[in-house]
């Protein structure tokens, strides 16, 4: 019972927390960056929303005579010309396209969130799963020490019984495999400290991790906050977005009237001004098929947006069970089958100690084992659902 309290302790040589690497990384990841960038060029799209047309300006000679070109005094009509033309949008566009630009912005903030929280996800995953393996490697090693003692002492007895062979050969083909087991974790291990370091932004040296399970919270109170599903509220923000859009559209079939001032410039003749409205005529309904576009694309994202969260709905149900197995899997594992083994287990190591039974102990010690690591297992899935449901629910911490 001791070890297995012991496994479930932090390492006592760690120095960095998951919360501490979860902010760490939220606060320098790249791919963060990348919609934050994205966040500010939208701060510009709003401001250029509320600005007016670009406006035109032309020059022109008017009345050039072939015979002398540069002789501009022989007609009333001999102009040279500059003119300004604005174009006005109508009432209430500019609004829509900014009300539009908004709404984009919003959309990218939900967007920012929801990758934040897949991000505080995957590092919880990866440090589970390095907890995982560095309580392998303990028992594993640990279990190597007792083999290798247990060898030892046998390997005294052998030449006073012919019986221990056999047994010694076994608990030396067992050591081997414990070693190799050893490498491939301490392998793994790498892999996923390497992981980390690319979530994280940094190289991670050592984590302080204290994986003691509690009862699941009831199903009721992750089915209660589905709706802060970030996934689910960037859709909702998609489809805001969309009847943003909707208006957009539907403003464009007003008429935008313009002005033109042009100023004549006559080299014999008195200049005068000139003054001009006109606007576009929208009869070949673009504007409408436009309008009507835009409205089944927000029939289609309200669909999706509901799609969503039934399968929402779906995916809490095979994560609780999945919570709930882990739980049910530790309990049995720490209340019925550990004290089992581990009372079995010393009276066997006290059989050994004699030069006895060494074909029972090394059975005993694989068995023991595989309970020692199927109590990190079931405690390490628990963790790892944890953060799934975490994520489901839209925590990031």
């Amino acid at each position: 019972m001791k070890k297995l309290l012991f496994l479930l302790l932090p390492l006592l040589l760690s120095a960095t927390t998951v919360e501490t690497l979860v902010d760490k990384a939220l606060s320098q990841h790249i791919s963060l960056e990348v919609i934050q960038e994205r966040l500010n060029a939208e701060q510009y799209q709003i401001s250029a929303s509320r600005n007016f047309y670009n406006p035109e300006i032309s020059f022109a000679i008017n009345d050039i005579q072939f015979d002398d070109i540069t002789d501009r005094s022989r007609e009333r009509m001999q102009t040279t010309s500059v003119n300004i033309k604005q174009k006005i949008p109508s009432f209430g566009k500019r609004d829509a396209a900014t009300h539009k630009s908004e709404a984009i912005k919003q959309q990218l903030m939900a967007s920012l969130d929801e990758a934040k929280v897949a991000l505080a996800k995957e590092i919880k995953v990866t440090a589970y799963s390095i907890w995982n393996l560095a309580q392998e490697l303990n028992i594993t090693q640990e279990y190597i020490e007792i083999t290798r003692q247990n060898i030892e002492l046998n390997t005294a007895y052998s030449a006073t019984r012919n019986d221990s062979h056999m047994g010694i050969m076994s608990a030396e083909l067992t050591l081997s495999q414990l070693k190799l087991k050893k490498i491939k974790f301490e392998s793994l291990q790498k892999g996923m400290y390497a992981k980390l370091a690319y979530l994280v932004g940094e190289k991670v040296q050592d984590l302080e991790l204290s994986l003691v399970m509690q009862k699941p919270q009831p199903y009721t109170f992750y089915q209660s906050q589905l709706s802060n599903n970030r996934t689910y509220i960037t859709k909702k923000q998609e489809m805001k977005v969309a009847t943003k859009e909707v208006k957009v559209q539907e403003l464009s079939g007003d008429v935008d009237p313009y002005v033109q001032v042009g100023y004549f410039y006559r080299q014999e003749y008195k200049d005068y001004l000139n003054v001009s409205f006109g606007m576009a005529l929208p009869i070949y309904g673009s504007e409408r098929d436009n309008t009507e576009s835009a409205r089944k694309v927000v029939l289609s994202k309200s669909a999706a947006q509901q799609d969503y969260l039934f399968a929402l709905e779906g995916q809490l149900g095979g994560l609780y069970a999945q919570l709930e197995d882990s739980y049910a899997v530790y309990e049995v594992l720490h209340s019925e089958s550990m004290p089992q083994i581990e009372h079995m287990f010393e009276l066997t190591n006290a059989s050994v100690k004699n030069g006895q039974d060494l074909f029972v102990y090394i059975d005993l010690l694989k068995q023991k084992l595989a309970l020692d690591e199927q109590l990190i297992a079931a405690t390490t899935k628990f963790y790892i659902t944890q953060a799934s449901l975490d994520a489901l629910i839209g925590v990031s911490q």
